[in-house]
């Protein structure tokens, strides 16, 4: 594997549109590791409190009221 300092020289020396469409793949793979880890999360939660065969709507529903709980809290108004 490269070091990192090879990976940035190699970046630096890409025109500027390749290193654009570099961040926003970067970008996008960092997004969807983080909606897989929040995922993961959620399913090992829902495991641990033997709700994990639980119907998705039951837990959208679910998710529903705590988002309306928060938002009440945190936003009154």
């Amino acid at each position: 594997m490269q070091s990192i300092d090879d990976l940035a020289r190699e970046i630096t020396a890409l025109p500027p549109s390749e290193q654009e469409v570099l961040l926003d793949k970067v970008a996008q793979l960092n997004f969807q590791k983080g909606l897989t880890d929040l995922s993961e999360k959620y399913r090992e939660r829902l495991a641990r409190e033997g709700r994990l065969n639980d119907g998705s709507e039951q837990l959208w529903t679910e998710l529903h009221r705590t988002r309306e709980e928060i938002a009440e809290r945190d936003y009154p108004n």
